[in-house]
């Protein structure tokens, strides 16, 4: 007994009444009323609910299918402690491919369907070297649990019957026991079928009745009578024409003659008969309430319409499938997991249509959020959107003053404007500059990002319809090409940004070095920011292309990693496409803004720059970082750096330009 069962059977025991032969007591014989050693067996197999359930009637069938469908076709991942996926983990190989007879579909539809019709699913894997190798169904029928009579421990074993009939015990880890929770047997579950089994039965017999009704003519009961009293062999004569002339099905509707003198007598329908259908339809409502589902999936369309069947396929996962697979999941952590160190087995809905239709809600309400000033990882957190974190996430902006909320104005306003970019000696003057300059880069987030999210829009329907259709071999050249037609647009829209967001900055900078008259007067000017010089025009172009080449790139790497993964898991075409779309309206609004952010981080300090050169009044240039607690390492080592216009910065850069970055350029004379 390993150190750990010692322990809990120490506690256990000391839980217990004093008595003489405690050392005998089983521990757990206080939570449960099993006597020890002897095998639990239960009156519902998985051949009887097959039989008398599954097999013979449909609402049976079309429940468990329902559930079977919809929880075997989401996928399993492997997370790190972090909560960050594992890319090609064991285990998620192993669930993909569990042996060489049963694909890891197969496996997840009899888990589930037994679970639904017993109670009850076990596996068998095939453990190596500490890692599963294999997983093998088995059937419950086959397997009973047998409580343990030793302290400490749970189970003896299990008492499985093989080929021969015979039986024989297996050590406890030999299987992974899938139970569903039985308030009555802490050692086997209970499935929902057992629960409808009464409806289920009296469903059947009104079937079997209206069977046998259909077969006699269809007609309500009734008796011939005779003026005389017939002789047994004239009762039998007459029961034999009725059988051979008139119930054959090919003979239904013919007049009956029985002879002279019969009479028939039609009886009344019993108020159960004429109540056959509205029966039927109480008890297809009750079975579907035993499994969790809506009536709509046992075909119950009386009051159904398209919102209906909206709302009914979403809390089929919400309170059928999903619960479920968490059932499932806490038994793979708990017997699974520790084999492969410091993981989490989870399982991923992201591909679910009826689940991601939330989504575009949830964009909605972040939208209404972030409006409000609610930084975006309090809305990723409580939303739970899935976006990773990214510089600026946790301080939300008030849509009017575009002021980061909970700051003050004031520190920026000096001589009725706020601080120049020139000379800069103390840190609230340089606290006060970045964020004028924060708030103005803020405020083109917006624009550029109105711009950028049609790219993305259009880019979706591109690579739809350039799938569509297409067999899966094709479908990678066919999306490529898609992507690569949209480039001429991306460089419409992309040098119309770059030259807005340089021409508004440059001519905001050159005012603080003398560039611009500062009232209506005829003063003269000194000289004009030119945002069309041949250096700013080869900046957009370069720029222009080496961004927009990664972007596209970018997109192109996430459509192949989805048509990649779905050839790998066998998924048609159609479901494919459909996870191209839906890949394309969950990230296109993140994707957009993170553009939008470091296009104008890039342009508005590449204006400056230009705008401090132009003037001739700067003379060296300083790396300003942002000034909040939201500062990357490296950059926070630069605060401060000073070179020449012309020179670049210890990381090789010549003004602020990486993504997602806040950092901003001061100059000197």
């Amino acid at each position: 007994m390993s150190l750990l069962n010692e322990l809990r059977a120490r506690i256990a025991l000391a839980v217990l009444p004093k008595a003489t032969n405690r050392d005998k007591i089983n521990p757990f014989s206080i939570i449960s009323t099993h006597p020890a050693n002897i095998p639990i067996y239960t009156d519902m197999t998985v051949r009887k609910a097959t039989r008398e359930g599954y097999k013979v009637s449909v609402y049976v069938f079309r429940a468990v299918r329902t559930i079977v469908q919809a929880a075997s076709a989401i996928p399993w991942v492997v997370l790190d402690k972090e909560g960050e996926p594992i890319e090609n983990h064991p285990f998620t190989k192993v669930m993909r491919n569990p042996n060489p007879e049963f694909s890891g579909q197969d496996m997840m539809e009899l888990l589930i369907a037994h679970s639904e019709l017993v109670g009850n699913a076990l596996w068998m894997p095939i453990i190596v070297g500490k890692q599963v190798k294999e997983f093998w169904p088995v059937m419950p029928d086959l397997v009973k649990p047998i409580p343990s009579n030793t302290p400490g421990e749970w189970l003896k074993g299990w008492q499985v019957v093989d080929q021969s009939g015979s039986h024989k015990i297996l050590p406890p880890d030999q299987f992974i026991h899938f139970m569903q929770m039985n308030p009555g047997d802490l050692y086997w579950g209970i499935g929902p079928l057992m629960a409808a089994a009464r409806t289920v039965d009296t469903d059947n017999e009104a079937q079997d009745t209206q069977k046998i009704a259909m077969q006699n003519r269809a007609t309500p009961d009734g008796v011939f009578t005779h003026d005389t009293v017939l002789t047994p062999q004239q009762f039998e004569e007459a029961r034999r024409q009725i059988r051979e002339n008139f119930l054959a099905k090919s003979k239904k509707r013919e007049p009956w003659v029985l002879g002279a003198g019969a009479k028939w007598n039609q009886m009344s329908m019993t108020p159960v008969e004429m109540d056959f259908i509205a029966s039927r339809l109480h008890n297809k409502r009750d079975i579907a309430g035993a499994f969790g589902i809506s009536p709509i999936f046992l075909g119950d369309l009386e009051q159904s319409s398209y919102n209906n069947m909206m709302e009914a396929r979403k809390a089929l996962y919400e309170d059928v499938v999903i619960p479920l697979l968490d059932d499932v999941k806490s038994t793979l952590n708990l017997k699974i997991a520790p084999l492969y160190g410091d993981i989490i087995i989870s399982y991923d809905t992201s591909k679910v249509a009826a689940l991601r239709e939330d989504f575009t809600k949830k964009v909605e309400q972040a939208k209404n959020l972030w409006a409000m000033g609610v930084p975006f990882d309090q809305i990723n957190d409580r939303l739970e959107m899935g976006f990773d974190e990214f510089t600026g996430w946790d301080v939300g902006y008030l849509p009017l003053t575009l002021l980061p909320t909970g700051t003050s104005s004031e520190l920026g306003e000096e001589s009725g404007k706020m601080t120049k970019a020139l000379n800069l000696q103390t840190e609230e003057q340089k606290t006060a500059y970045w964020k004028r300059v924060d708030r103005r880069q803020v405020a083109w987030w917006a624009v550029v990002n109105n711009k950028v999210k049609p790219l993305y829009d259009a880019e979706a329907d591109a690579v739809g319809k350039a799938v569509k259709g297409k067999e899966l071999s094709q479908m990678l050249k066919a999306a490529t090409s898609a992507i690569s037609k949209g480039r001429p647009e991306w460089e419409k829209v992309m040098t119309a940004v770059l030259t807005a967001i340089i021409e508004d900055f440059g001519n905001d900078i050159a005012e603080d070095l003398g560039g611009k008259p500062k009232s209506d007067g005829q003063l003269q000017v000194k000289w004009e920011f030119d945002p069309t010089t041949e250096a700013i025009r080869a900046w957009i172009v370069k720029h222009g292309a080496e961004d927009i080449t990664s972007i596209l790139a970018t997109n192109l790497d996430d459509v192949k990693k989805i048509i990649l993964m779905g050839i790998e898991e066998n998924l048609s075409n159609l479901q494919i496409a459909e996870g191209l779309r839906q890949f394309y309206i969950d990230k296109s609004v993140f994707k957009a803004m993170r553009v939008a952010r470091t296009e104008v981080c890039k342009a508005s300090n590449f204006a400056n720059l230009e705008a401090a050169k132009q003037s001739g009044v700067a003379k060296t240039k300083t790396w300003l970082t942002s000034r909040d607690d939201r500062v990357r390492d490296e950059h926070e080592a630069m605060d401060g750096e000073t070179v020449k216009l012309n020179a670049t910065f210890s990381n090789g850069l010549q003004h602020p330009s990486e993504p997602m970055c806040r950092c901003v350029l001061i100059f000197q004379t």
